[in-house]
């Protein structure tokens, strides 16, 4: 039976894979001397919040790190560490700490970086995974304040394949099934946080963020933090092969799929003259105006209701 000691230093230790920053895992801090300019992000993961109960374990350490780093593509920046705290039930055995290394190793391998400390608690609750991340600071300060007027809304990719995952797993979808169902229940379990695109992206964009709470949401994040109105149109927004199976069945409807959340898709704006740089797998979904809320349009171009309740996911809702 693995005790917290034997954890560290059978299964996490080696993640560290020998940087000496992290000090082999042996003392209460790592170390890092000739670092500035670090972007920091802390997230968690809670069974029963953001992963189902019952999630594979090894599946959860996993994506613990990928949510946290998702942040860090919003700042171009490159991951260089991670910190953790685990809190795991007092029931977990020898394959289950097993697991957690193993799915921390392939986000690590993944993304190059190391384990560089963190803490472990056991307790009579469901797991916690709590990541705090570091990066180098990028090429420019970016976040959600700096829209204008007359800039373009761009989107990194297709929206609301994990929310259709998630409803899939939790067996929501009415006893429909299509042949893209286990690349819909992936994009849940496993995301892709979109580092490659942010270090590019920071460049020329004057807002960002990452798509977590959906994408109504976060675009009102990015509108109330710039003092600016959005209006998009859902003819513009990309939406898998996968997703539209089940738009078309009827199961699920478009405003499910972008207050859905769990994208970890860059959304961002730009000046229209910079057109241009945005890559081919990037879509524009409408653009900055006056006002301090989003408007959204039909695919007939009828302005919808954008009622507060499906704004996207909240914390601390009685």
């Amino acid at each position: 039976m693995e005790n917290e000691f034997s954890f560290i230093k059978n299964k996490l230790q080696p993640l560290t894979f020998g940087r000496k920053e992290a000090r082999g895992l042996s003392d209460d801090c790592a170390l890092f001397p000739n670092i500035a300019d670090l972007v920091i992000s802390v997230d968690s993961s809670i069974e029963g919040i953001h992963v189902p109960i019952g999630t594979d374990i090894a599946i959860q350490a996993r994506r613990s790190i990928l949510r946290a780093l998702s942040d860090l593509a919003t700042f171009g920046s490159i991951p260089f560490c991670v910190f953790t705290a685990i809190n795991i039930p007092n029931t977990f055995n020898s394959e289950d700490f097993d697991k957690i290394a193993d799915g921390y190793r392939k986000a690590l391998v993944e993304y190059d970086i190391f384990l560089a400390g963190g803490d472990i608690a056991s307790y009579p609750g469901l797991p916690i995974f709590t990541v705090t991340v570091l990066g180098n600071k990028g090429s420019n300060e970016l976040g959600r304040k700096g829209a204008k007027k007359g800039d373009l809304i761009v989107v990194s990719g297709e929206i609301g394949d994990s929310f259709i995952g998630l409803q899939l797993i939790q067996k929501n979808n009415r006893g429909v099934n299509f042949d893209e169902d286990k690349t819909l229940i992936n994009k849940f379990l496993i995301p892709n946080p979109r580092i490659d695109i942010g270090k590019i992206v920071i460049n020329f964009a004057t807002s960002i963020i990452d798509i977590s709470d959906g994408l109504i949401a976060d675009l009102d994040h990015i509108c109330k933090n710039s003092n600016v109105g959005a209006e998009i149109y859902l003819k513009e927004i990309p939406f898998s092969k996968g997703a539209i199976n089940y738009i078309d069945a009827k199961i699920f409807n478009y405003m499910d799929l972008i207050t859905g959340g769990d994208d970890y898709e860059l959304l961002y704006t730009i000046d229209p003259k910079d057109i241009s740089m945005i890559d081919e797998n990037s879509y524009i979904i409408g653009k900055i105006i006056e006002g301090d809320s989003v408007k959204l349009y039909s695919v007939d171009n009828n302005l919808i209701n954008i009622d507060e309740v499906v704004m996207g996911y909240k914390h601390f809702l009685n």
